[in-house]
């Protein structure tokens, strides 16, 4: 058995710390950066107020129609959190237009600034894709990233009084700092609540919630095919037949058997859009006889949302929004 050079390793684990903490110096630049230069959607400058905290609110609008945006939990925030923090919304640049977020900001006007993020800039300075997001900064530095549930979970001990809040992200802060100084041996040693990750949601947990427009124009959601019947996720290569999709005609069959016999669930189907267009997906639909609904899926953003790698690929969701079960098999 060769000896193992102690040296190398420690070394390669070096190299690995030092990669680690100049990714997330360079995201938190550019997250910093970004918002020196923010503006809402009609083009008003989003002006950073001084020793507030700053809180990133990424949610879709048509969540809030369907009665399960982010507005209700943020008003029910403690005071002095809401007193020391700036609230800025921002809407992901998906299946929206000016028009429509005029719209929606005459129905909910606390819900200001509102910032469209053209090109996912700001969240893929985040590394985060899930929604509804909440990002908490002091001074331009990421102190906490989650969803709703786990903003509630820490405000409760941590939100209570200014005294509390200065202590939570002085320790938040700390920790960045700890990673940046290498005190601390473990990569990523970071809490997940701070530290960007890739997730793939498993059986059992929380579908991730997202809103699309189908290829005949209606505007669908996880939230709202999901609220009647449980929702059959269908992600689809429209390049068929190629090598890397073996036996897809009768695969595309059969999912049209499925689609057609089983009406005790919602079907929706996700089209990967690399290698092709809108334009292409149409023949393709029209090619094989494609009677379920169908999302072409602009930079796979829904196929990242659910860490989908293969075609076709089925995801069950269940009535209250968590993963069933998912896997190459179409049932």
């Amino acid at each position: 058995m060769k000896k193992i050079n102690i040296s190398f390793i420690n070394y390669y684990i070096a190299v690995l710390i030092l990669m680690t903490v100049l990714f997330r110096a360079e995201a938190e630049e550019s997250i910093s950066t970004q918002l020196q230069s923010l503006k809402s959607f009609d083009g008003q400058p989003v002006v950073l107020e001084k020793n507030k905290l700053t809180h990133l609110i990424f949610q879709e609008i048509w969540s809030s129609y369907e009665g399960q945006g982010e507005e209700a939990r943020v008003a029910a925030l403690p005071k002095v959190f809401a007193d020391n923090s700036q609230q800025i919304w921002i809407q992901p640049e998906i299946n929206v237009t000016v028009t429509q977020l005029t719209e929606f900001q005459g129905y909910y006007p606390q819900v200001r600034p509102l910032v469209l993020d053209r090109g996912f800039s700001l969240m893929r300075s985040l590394k985060r894709w899930d929604l509804p997001l909440h990002v908490i900064l002091k001074d331009g530095k990421k102190v906490f990233s989650g969803n709703g549930d786990e903003l509630t979970a820490i405000s409760g001990g941590h939100f209570n009084n200014q005294q509390t809040i200065n202590n939570w992200s002085q320790t938040a802060n700390a920790l960045v700092a700890k990673v940046a100084n290498n005190t601390d041996k473990k990569i990523f040693s970071i809490n997940d609540a701070i530290s960007p990750r890739y997730h793939k949601p498993k059986q059992g947990e929380q579908a991730p919630v997202f809103s699309a427009k189908t290829m005949k124009g209606e505007v669908v959601s996880l939230m709202g095919l999901s609220y009647n019947k449980p929702l059959s996720l269908i992600f689809i290569d429209s390049l068929c037949p190629m090598p890397h999709f073996p036996g897809c005609e009768a695969k595309l069959a059969s999912i049209n058997e499925l689609v057609a016999s089983d009406t005790s669930r919602e079907w929706l189907g996700v089209v990967s859009s690399y290698y092709v267009s809108e334009e292409i997906v149409q023949q393709f639909r029209a090619k094989f006889k494609l009677t379920l609904p169908l999302i072409f899926d602009i930079d796979n953003q829904i196929y990242q949302l659910y860490g989908v790698h293969a075609s076709p690929y089925q995801i069950d969701i269940s009535r209250n929004g968590n993963i069933r079960s998912r896997g190459t098999e179409i049932h």
